[in-house]
């Protein structure tokens, strides 16, 4: 029992792992070298909507509930992105729970203090319209976090409104500022963003637009374009591709800088009336090389089909770190695994939830082992004692 307790994987969960989430947000702390987990749903219904804060901890596969002070209003589908220089998680919009709360998108803008441990209500004297479904990312060349796209009116019976709007957040000013770009003229929802850090462009894909931005939400058109924005010429360029992914929602995407990659994983495309199909994109991860402008389809061996799934680069592990999502056949209850990514191996790696023995088990079992030794080896000499004297006496 000793041997074996001391031969368990050292890939082990110290901590129990947390139920799975969908529409959550998840962002990499470099400074602390952790994954920040935050909202969403445990079931896909409204009333599992959970306002709890986590952090992962690959090095260990360890899973730390946070439960920090000034915890946001806003639960799911809202965006989040990593400040490094201000080592700030900001988070702006998504939905409150609608049975408890009666139903809104968010305004707030806030950010987390993992050292202190606490949320941080700003306050901007401009501030983007409550919205939903937006994305965010840091750019880090000029230390600003980039926002676009979202919805307002999913619960309410005023008319639903799709921004086309993108928008820049100065942490150190506690600045918001309506850019006005140019290059794009419609509002991307449900799009995921990310920021390639090697040629200073926030990468787009994915998502869907209403015309006009004000018209019904089921007249959606899905979009299968590539866009990158230029913060430094506050210009959106669409990047035109023979080959890529095809048009999607509730994806992941994330940067690899080690390998200048932006990572594409998942997905799913809605059919008419919201209606979800059993769906082969789900199971995709694609990389997308901006100074090529080419996306590969990498068709890995295997990966998790998910789709409202996170990613997130782990930049100390060098590997993509996804955990949620639900598929469209087990659409209810979303997974709690957590999935590596290597690009070099192009391999993902499901990572064990089994739980460690705990020390006890070990120091328990020690006294016992150590005792037992004593005895055998205390029998044995008695009986080599007695061997010994027999034969004296025999001679």
């Amino acid at each position: 029992l000793l041997l074996a307790t001391s031969l368990v994987s050292s890939d082990c969960a110290p901590t129990q792992y947390p139920p799975g989430k969908s529409g959550h947000s998840m962002v990499y702390d470099s400074v602390n070298d952790v994954i920040i987990i935050y909202g969403g749903t445990t079931v896909l219904e409204w009333q599992y909507m959970k306002y709890d804060t986590k952090a992962y901890d690959y090095n260990d596969n360890n899973w730390t509930y946070l439960n920090p002070s000034g915890t946001p209003y806003q639960s799911s589908w809202g965006a989040m992105a990593y400040d490094s220089e201000s080592v700030k998680t900001i988070i702006f919009g998504g939905t409150a729970n609608p049975i408890t709360t009666n139903g809104c998108e968010s305004d707030e803008t806030l950010a987390y203090d993992y050292s202190a441990n606490t949320w941080i209500k700003m306050n901007p004297s401009i501030s983007p319209s409550n919205r939903t479904t937006n994305c965010m990312a840091y750019d880090s060349e000029s230390d600003v976090i980039i926002m676009h796209g979202g919805g307002f009116g999913w619960f309410s019976e005023a008319e639903y409104i799709h921004y086309n709007d993108t928008w820049a957040y100065d942490f150190n000013t506690d600045t918001w500022t309506n850019m006005e770009p140019t290059g794009l003229d419609i509002g991307v929802n449900e799009a995921q963003m990310t920021y390639d850090s090697e040629s200073d462009r926030i990468i787009m894909f994915g998502g869907y637009f209403i015309s006009p931005y004000d018209g019904d939400p089921q007249e959606q058109y899905f979009s299968t374009e590539t866009w990158a924005y230029d913060y430094n010429t506050n210009t959106w360029e669409n990047i035109t591709t023979t080959i890529h992914p095809d048009l999607r929602v509730d994806h992941a995407l994330a940067y690899d800088s080690e390998s200048d990659r932006v990572i594409l994983t998942g997905g799913w495309n809605m059919s008419t009336h919201g209606t979800i199909k059993v769906d082969p994109r789900s199971d995709e991860t694609w990389a997308f090389d901006y100074n090529t402008q080419t996306w590969e389809n990498m068709n890995p061996i295997s990966q998790p089909g998910r789709f409202q799934h996170k990613m997130a680069y782990d930049e100390e592990s060098d590997l993509i770190i996804f955990f949620g999502g639900i598929n469209a056949t087990e659409r209810r209850t979303p997974y709690n695994e957590i999935h590596t990514y290597d690009y070099n191996s192009n391999n993902w790696t499901l990572v064990s939830s089994e739980l460690c023995p705990t020390k006890t088990d070990f120091f328990f079992m020690f006294p016992i082992v150590t005792l037992f030794t004593i005895l055998v080896v205390n029998i044995i000499l008695k009986r080599k004692k007695y061997s010994f004297l027999s034969s004296l006496t025999e001679n």
